[in-house]
C-alpha cells in the first residue's frame, strides 16, 4: 500500500522512514551544539557575577546604580574592574564601580572569597529613549545589565554655574544675575547670588549675556555664554569693584505680630560696604497715624539716635522700636524707614501686624475678709475680659482654701465673657470650728479655654465672742430678776 513518500510493507518497517530518520540524526550531529538558555552571564569561569535587579527602567539625566555580587570560585585574583557599553560613550555617560562611599577600578579576592560592589551609571538627559545594555568584565568573568530610558530630555534647559566675589576674594551673597539671550536681547531670567557667592540656575539653550550687579557695586557683563541643554556651563568667578559709596542694610526680621501693648522690635544692622567713610541719617516717613519710630543701639539699650557714623567696612547693630498710639486697633501697619547717605538714601519697609489679646481681670470688693470660727463668709469676686481678641468661653472658677474648710462657688463655670464685659461669681467659705485664730489665704483660679488668672484673698478667723456670750446671759438673768420683783411685789 502506497503512503506519503513511499510505501508500507505489511510485514516490516518502512525503509524510506528508516533512511530519513537515518539522515535527520546525522544532521543533527553536525550541527554546533545549542547556546546555554542564559548568556547574560559568564558561565564555568573561576569568577562569578550576579545581580538581583540587572534591569532597571529610569528617566534619561538621572543616576542608576547595579548591586553586583562577585565569588572567587578559582585561585586569589588582583584583576581590574571595567564596563563593556558603546552607548556610554555615544551619549556621554558616566560610568563608575564603588564600594561604599568609594570609588574603585580593582578588586582583590581570596579562593572562595566573595565582595558587593556597586556600579554607577549617570546617564545623560540627551539619551534617546530606548533599551540600553553594559557589561561588567572582572577577570574571566563577565556579566550583561540593562537600562530602559523612559523618557529622554533632549532640547532641555542647561545649567548655568558662576561664583561671585570682591577683589579681595570675599564672597558677595545677594548679587543679581540678569541673563539676557543675545538674539532678541531679552532678559529671560534675573537670579540672586547665595551666601557663598553661588549661582546655578537651569537657562534655555543659547547664547546669553550676563549682567552681574549688586548695590555698592558696579556692575560687571560677561557675553557670549554658551549653554547646552543637558550640560552645566561653568562662567567661572566674576569679580565685582566697590562703589566710593554704598551700604547694605539688613532686617532680621521685617514683620512682628504683637499685642495692642507691646511694642514691635526690630533687629536692624548697617553696613558700610563702600570704599569711603560714611555718616548714616536713621528716620522715617509717611507713619500711620499716631505711630513713632526710635533708633536704638544694640549694645547699650534705651540710648534714642538720630545718624550713625561708619568707617569702611564697618557695620553697626541696631534696633528699630516702633511705637504705636494708645487708642491701636487690631490691623496690618507699615513703618517705612528712610536712611540717608552722603550718596544714597535707601528705604527699608517695616511691618507690624497688632494681634487682639485675651486679658482677664480678677478681683473683689477689697481682699481681706473676717469671719467667726464655724460661722460662713459669703463675698463675690468679679470676672472681666479686658482683652480686645474675642469672647473668654468656658470660664470656670476653682478654689483652694486650707485643709478642713468648706468652699463652694456659684457659678462653677459661665459659658462665655465678651471682650469689655464682666461676670459675677459668689464665694462661700467655712472655716472649721476648731481651727486656731489667725490669718488663712485663700486663693482663686480662674480658667478659660484662651487665658487663665490666679488671685489669693486673706481670711482672718476670729475666737467667738466671750462677752456677747456673758451679756446674752447677763440680759437674761436681769429680765429674770424683775420678773421675779414683780411677781412678788405685785401679789401684796
Amino acid at each position: 500500500m502506497m503512503t506519503g513518500f513511499g510505501y508500507t510493507n505489511q510485514g516490516g518497517a518502512n525503509p524510506l522512514l528508516i533512511i530519513s530518520l537515518i539522515i535527520v540524526a546525522g544532521v543533527l550531529l553536525l550541527l554546533p551544539e545549542p547556546a546555554s538558555a542564559d548568556q547574560s552571564f559568564s558561565q564555568d569561569t573561576d569568577i562569578a557575577i550576579s545581580c538581583d535587579l540587572p534591569g532597571q527602567v529610569i528617566e534619561a539625566g538621572t543616576t542608576t546604580t547595579f548591586d553586583l555580587n562577585i565569588l572567587n570560585r578559582g585561585e586569589e585574583i588582583n584583576r581590574n574592574i571595567w564596563c563593556e557599553s558603546s552607548d556610554s560613550g555615544k551619549y556621554g555617560w558616566e560610568v563608575r564601580f564603588k564600594d561604599g562611599d568609594t570609588e574603585i577600578n580593582k578588586i582583590s579576592l581570596p579562593t572562595n572569597g566573595s565582595k558587593s560592589i556597586k556600579l554607577v551609571v549617570d546617564t545623560s538627559s540627551e539619551t534617546p529613549v530606548g533599551e540600553y545594555a553594559l557589561r561588567v568584565h572582572i577577570g574571566d568573568g563577565w556579566y550583561w545589565v540593562y537600562m530602559t530610558i523612559s523618557k529622554t530630555h533632549i532640547g532641555e534647559k542647561g545649567t548655568l554655574q558662576l561664583s561671585v566675589a570682591d577683589k579681595d576674594g570675599e564672597k558677595i551673597k545677594g548679587a543679581q544675575v540678569a541673563i539676557i539671550r543675545n538674539s532678541d536681547q531679552v532678559n529671560i531670567d534675573q537670579v540672586m547670588s547665595t551666601s557663598d557667592g553661588k549661582v546655578s540656575t537651569d537657562v534655555p539653550p543659547g547664547k546669553y549675556t550676563l549682567r552681574i550687579g549688586r548695590a555698592g557695586y558696579k556692575d560687571v557683563e560677561k557675553k557670549d555664554i554658551q549653554i547646552k541643554g543637558g550640560n552645566t556651563t561653568d562662567a567661572g568667578t566674576v569679580m565685582l569693584e566697590k562703589n566710593q559709596f554704598a551700604a547694605e542694610i539688613t532686617l532680621n526680621s521685617p514683620v512682628i505680630t504683637t499685642t495692642a501693648d507691646t511694642k514691635p522690635r526690630y533687629d536692624l544692622t548697617i553696613h558700610n560696604i563702600g570704599k569711603s567713610d560714611d555718616t548714616f541719617r536713621l528716620g522715617s516717613e509717611n507713619l500711620s497715624q499716631g505711630w513713632y519710630v526710635r533708633y536704638e543701639a544694640k549694645a547699650a539699650p534705651g540710648t534714642d539716635i538720630s545718624e550713625v557714623f561708619l568707617k569702611s567696612g564697618e557695620e553697626k547693630a541696631m534696633v528699630v522700636e516702633a511705637i504705636p498710639p494708645q487708642n491701636v486697633t487690631v490691623g496690618d501697619y507699615q513703618i517705612p524707614l528712610v536712611i540717608d547717605s552722603s550718596a544714597t538714601s535707601y528705604a527699608e519697609n517695616l511691618t507690624a501686624k497688632i494681634k487682639g489679646s485675651y486679658e482677664l481681670k480678677v478681683y473683689a470688693d477689697q481682699y481681706q475678709y473676717s469671719v467667726n470660727k464655724g460661722d460662713s463668709l459669703t463675698f463675690s469676686i468679679r470676672l472681666t475680659n479686658t482683652g480686645n481678641a474675642g469672647t473668654l468661653t468656658n470660664v470656670s472658677t476653682v478654689i483652694s482654701a486650707p485643709d478642713g474648710w468648706n468652699a463652694d462657688i456659684s457659678p462653677e463655670t459661665i459659658a462665655g465673657i465678651p471682650p469689655g464685659e464682666s461676670a459675677t461669681v459668689k464665694l462661700r467659705i467655712v472655716p472649721p470650728g476648731n481651727i486656731v485664730a489667725s490669718e488663712y489665704k485663700v486663693s482663686v483660679k480662674v480658667t478659660s479655654d484662651q487665658t487663665e488668672k490666679s488671685d489669693d484673698f486673706r481670711v482672718v478667723v476670729h475666737e467667738q465672742s466671750l462677752i456677747a456670750i456673758f451679756g446674752i446671759a447677763l440680759l437674761l438673768l436681769i429680765g429674770s430678776g424683775v420678773y421675779y420683783m414683780f411677781r412678788k411685789y405685785n401679789r401684796r
